[in-house]
């Protein structure tokens, strides 16, 4: 089930430790304040909200953080004082978060959630059928400047074709003898079998999942034209689950790069055990389809800098 930008945050926020989604219950009187009563209580103190973030996902201040001030928690009234104004007072019934441990996006030189959530996506992939218009008689095909991020050959998990006129319910043909061509930042499919004009080919593709998103402006889901989710309503295709195993390994990171010297090193350990998980994760969870190993008359290994999952140089035809 597609997920948000905003369920993504939650989820991330909740990992790092702090998490309370609330609206407020009555107009600010000052712009660097808001009125919540979930805060309302003889046994919580001014500090409590120390080293947390409020942030505005709609509304007139609609993507502001702004950092609690460290004594900014008043329990007899609910107002949070904010170390900064927003740009107009908050009204009432809007939407807030109070976020703890990291900010909700990049704030004041630290990596915020939305961030984080965009590089477990990059890490993360699905495998689609891409398509390019044919070219009568043409070999090499172009890839660099369509997908950015194809640039091994070990991205490829094959290549198909389909002729022009086809029922929808057609197959898509198997490219027999199809290899990679190396080209700086723009590589290339060179294929034996010509199309002619009118035709497509269909490379077979790791994508990653920040690359594959369904816009809130959009009908569905494609290749974004910005890589990464950007608005609280766009959607991405990976589980919940899977943010949260593998957004804690970027979690702990992050964390580690702050604090006292035993704090940062207790995140580091952290770190290195969310990696694992999330490594084992999406090597039971994401897709590894078998890929064929010839394609054309001789082969040659290619690595990606990722090698997509793959702990090992893997073979491809070349």
């Amino acid at each position: 089930m597609p997920n948000t930008l905003a369920d993504y945050r939650h989820r991330l926020a909740d990992t790092a430790g702090f998490n309370v989604q609330t609206v407020t219950t009555a107009g600010a009187s000052q712009a660097n304040q808001v009125v919540v009563s979930d805060f309302l209580s003889t046994e919580l103190e001014p500090s409590f909200l120390g080293n947390t973030w409020e942030y505005q996902p709609a509304g007139p201040n609609a993507g502001q953080v702004r950092r609690v001030a460290y004594q900014g928690l008043d329990p007899t009234t609910g107002i949070i004082t904010l170390e900064r104004a927003h740009s107009v007072n908050t009204p009432m019934a809007t939407a807030i978060e109070i976020i703890g441990r990291l900010p909700p996006k990049r704030y004041e030189g630290r990596l915020g959630l939305n961030d984080l959530v965009n590089k477990v996506l990059a890490e993360c992939w699905t495998v689609q059928k891409l398509p390019i218009p044919a070219v009568q008689d043409q070999r090499v095909y172009p890839v660099g400047s369509l997908f950015p991020w194809l640039q091994a050959e070990d991205q490829v998990v094959e290549v198909y074709y389909r002729a022009e006129g086809l029922e929808p319910n057609d197959d898509d043909q198997l490219m027999i003898n199809w290899r990679w061509v190396p080209g700086g930042d723009n590589p290339g499919i060179e294929i034996a079998q010509t199309l002619n004009d009118g035709d497509t080919l269909l490379p077979q593709l790791y994508v990653p999942m920040s690359r594959w998103i369904f816009p809130s402006s959009g009908t569905g889901f494609g290749l974004a034209v910005t890589e990464g989710l950007q608005n609280e309503a766009d959607q991405a295709i990976l589980p919940m689950l899977g943010m949260e195993i593998v957004g804690a390994a970027w979690v702990f990171l992050e964390l580690s790069k702050w604090g006292l010297p035993d704090d940062q090193a207790s995140y580091r350990q952290q770190r290195a055990q969310a990696r694992a998980a999330a490594n084992q994760w999406k090597r039971l969870t994401l897709q590894h389809p078998k890929v064929r190993k010839q394609h054309w008359p001789s082969v040659l290994t290619v690595r990606s800098r990722d090698n997509y999952g793959y702990g090992y140089t893997v073979l491809t035809p070349g």
